[in-house]
């Protein structure tokens, strides 16, 4: 679930279609490792960190509340730190462009302040001294700051909170709530500065290879699981000085802020989850759903070229589904050549449409006519296109594959996949119809087994019993995060309201699509007054 506030300067995350190069939340397939990963030295300490691919009993695994006070006095020496903030540079994010955007919006940048905290490097234990480094962003309030700090999270897993919560000043609609809350930004623990994953990839274009060199050369991987961020936030809520934990999360951020209410449920605030998903988000059966969800949009987008887009698109490159495999097909034989010599093979061109569902309705359009001019061979176009797929991402996919690894399930229902493929479909774009060993074979991966703490996170189910009020937010035609996940999350936490929109697209809140919303969360922020069940919103 990557997830929305990577491609502009604001209000959420998104998650990267993976396509073909292997399903969203880990290219799970390709057989089973057991990689037993040497002592390194973390980077963001200089420590050892002993065993760190010794496998925990499952039984052990925390999935009830744990007492916030114990955990402050099994790990007092980074409860006592004493925060150095300094200024914010370049190499914090605040680089000369985002520091006009900031200035141009009424934002005083002198007053932002950066650091690194110190976090064990295993919550779980201890007995072990060794920790980490959490890059953290703070922002201070434009009015008094009365309601205290707010975290956020856009999403990913792999996606950058620094570079999110600095944006998040010049969202549509934020300026109140930026009056009453200060700021908090931060990189989950193996993501983007706070000592972060160091992989090559090993040479390979096979998954389990990949994670398996990438576990071994980083003990980080071991304790990068949501529960550990969540004991992050625990930390940095305390550091802050708040009583509670005021919180909101994009995508697979609101499994980020389910799992801190589940483990610490009397310390919870106010709490959005915007975009949401359930508990057993990594498990096979979701990621099917949401490729599902994927291509059903994809395949509408294109096919809504001449009837949504007249007025953007001169000509447009596909009018339906099968047109527009053709166009896939013919570029799998034939790709376009950017002119750094990137080719873009069909399934690229696939997921630069994928890509294009977590653009604005204009951006949307802007991407069909770009594709149709590749099409036609105009070299900027093409250049454009292939811009996206130049160079190496293999960190920051493994990033996300090594989160999501840590909520695989340890007992995959790979009946109970297969049954649902066959009552739902295999999509044509997935493949489909037909289904066999190549169309199933991305979603019955077990790479995450490289993993040795694969699964021994919360799978099942969250409970956030004795918790404040929880705000959770679904998009009817999310294709990330399908809906009924958000309703199911819903359920899950106990005491939440669920605030729907009616629409397309990944990011309901301060994404500038919705006033309705938008009142509806500032509302629930300033005064805790939650929306009517049963509330539905559309776009403007």
């Amino acid at each position: 679930m990557q997830d929305i506030g990577e491609a502009r300067v604001g209000a959420s995350g998104r998650t990267r279609d993976r396509a073909r190069r292997g399903p969203r939340l880990a290219g799970r397939f390709g057989g089973v490792a057991a990689v037993a990963a040497a002592a390194l030295v973390l980077s963001g300490c200089g420590l050892e960190p002993g065993l760190p691919g010794e496998v925990r009993d499952p039984a052990a695994v925390e999935t009830a509340p744990i007492d916030a006070g114990a955990q402050v006095r099994d790990f007092s020496a980074v409860y006592e730190q004493t925060i150095d903030w300094r200024d914010c540079g370049e190499g914090d994010g605040l680089d000369r462009v985002m520091t006009e955007a900031l200035t141009d919006g009424g934002i005083d940048v002198d007053g932002i302040a950066c650091a690194d905290i110190l976090a064990p490097y295993d919550w779980t234990d201890p007995s072990n001294p060794d920790t980490i480094e959490l890059a953290v962003v703070h922002i201070p309030s434009t009015g008094d700051g009365d309601l205290g700090t707010m975290l956020g999270n856009p999403g990913g897993p792999g996606a950058t909170g620094v570079d999110f919560m600095l944006g998040m000043p010049l969202s549509p609609g934020f300026d109140a709530v930026l009056e009453h809350y200060d700021l908090l930004g931060f990189d989950p623990r193996g993501i983007g500065r706070s000592t972060p994953l160091d992989c090559d990839g090993a040479g390979s274009q096979l998954r389990v290879v990949q994670l398996g060199a990438c576990i071994a050369d980083n003990p980080i991987a071991h304790t990068m699981g949501t529960s550990q961020v969540a004991r992050d936030m625990e930390l940095l809520r305390h550091l802050s000085d708040d009583e509670r934990l005021n919180f909101f999360g994009y995508s697979y951020g609101t499994m980020l802020g389910a799992t801190y209410a589940t483990l610490f449920p009397e310390r919870v605030g106010r709490m959005v989850l915007d975009s949401a998903e359930d508990a057993q988000w990594a498990s096979p059966i979701h990621n099917f759903e949401q490729q599902v969800a994927i291509s059903n949009a994809t395949v509408a987008l294109a096919t809504a070229c001449r009837t949504e887009y007249e007025d953007q698109v001169e000509v447009c490159p596909f009018v339906d589904e099968d047109s527009l495999l053709r166009v896939i097909a013919r570029l799998d034989e034939d790709p376009l050549v950017a002119s750094d010599g990137t080719e873009i093979p069909g399934y690229l061109l696939q997921s630069t449409l994928s890509d294009a569902l977590y653009q604005s309705h204009f951006d949307r359009g802007r991407t069909l006519d770009t594709i149709a001019l590749a099409l036609f061979g105009d070299q900027e176009a093409i250049d454009s296109i292939g811009s996206a797929f130049a160079g190496d991402e293999s960190g920051l996919d493994l990033a996300m594959d090594i989160v999501s690894c840590h909520s695989f399930p340890i007992e995959p229902d790979v009946p109970g996949l297969l049954e649902h493929i066959e009552q739902t479909g295999m999509p044509r774009l997935l493949g489909g119809p037909e289904i066999t060993d190549e169309t199933l074979a991305p979603f019955v991966d077990l790479s995450c087994y490289a993993l040795p703490e694969s699964g021994l996170d919360i799978t099942d189910a969250f409970d956030a019993t004795g918790a404040d009020p929880i705000l959770v937010i679904g998009v009817t035609g999310d294709h990330a995060t399908p809906f009924q996940y958000a309703q199911v999350l819903t359920d899950e936490l106990g005491d939440a309201t669920l605030l729907t929109l009616d629409g397309q697209g990944h990011g309901a809140s301060y994404t500038g699509r919705s006033t309705c919303v938008d009142d509806a969360v500032t509302d629930y922020l300033l005064s805790g007054s939650m929306p009517a069940p049963g509330t539905v919103c559309t776009d403007d």
